[in-house]
């Protein structure tokens, strides 16, 4: 195989982590596109971060100071997964300045090109995972054109002519859309797409995706009346 297009071969190795979701998943990547080694575990972020970086760098016979790139999810997803491997990347990246290299990839974004690489999709598909209460992250599929990821509402999907698919993530206190197929969310398959999709963004530091602008309200000294 090829040298993967948008990292210099002097870029590899690489890791990339991904803590978007219910398991962390890790995989040192080689300059072929072939996997050194891979490993997920499922459990809290705060927990499973490092032993599954530290048991895929093993099963690969490297070391942190051998990396020399990372690949990172910026989400959408666990809000607590994606800042511990940004907080986690930022650290190894100052400790070790030869692997200050960074590449990111969205998540539907990646399950969107995998789902048009297997299924055969109408003309119009939504893919969807959890954001808040009322609102999801959206990817629409409009023949074969992966849109932006953006959000959606729940009338936006009920009454979505088409396929709509749904990715869970995370805990959440709302059920999947009535109308959507789940999908399993497969990180190890990010290198199938990497020759034929301009799919890594290179970033200065760790860049994660807002799904919308937070807004704050302005403190006040004042005594609060009812």
């Amino acid at each position: 195989m090829d040298t993967i297009p948008n990292i210099p071969e002097a870029h590899y190795p690489a890791l990339a982590i991904d803590g978007s979701g219910s398991e962390v998943y890790a995989g040192i990547l080689g300059a072929d596109g072939q996997w050194l080694a891979q490993s997920s575990q499922t459990g809290a972020p705060l927990e499973m971060l490092f032993p599954t970086v530290e048991a895929t760098l093993k099963e690969a016979g490297l070391s942190l100071t051998d990396l020399r790139s990372y690949i990172y999810c910026e989400g959408p997803g666990s809000v607590l997964g994606l800042r511990l491997c940004a907080m986690a990347i930022e650290t190894w990246s100052r400790l070790n300045p030869q692997s200050a290299h960074c590449y990111a990839y969205n998540t539907l974004q990646l399950c969107a090109t995998l789902l048009l690489k297997d299924e055969t999709l109408p003309k119009r598909t939504l893919l969807v995972s959890d954001w808040k209460k009322g609102a999801w992250n959206a990817v629409s599929l409009t023949d074969g054109e992966i849109g932006d990821t953006s959000v959606a509402d729940d009338t936006t999907i009920a009454e979505w002519e088409g396929a709509v698919y749904h990715l869970p993530q995370r805990k959440g206190w709302q059920k999947p859309p009535a109308n959507a197929i789940s999908l399993s969310y497969t990180p190890g398959r990010l290198n199938e797409l990497l020759q034929s999709h301009n799919f890594l963004r290179p970033t200065k530091g760790v860049e994660l995706y807002a799904s919308g602008v937070n807004t704050f309200a302005k403190w006040t000294p004042d005594r609060h009346r009812a």
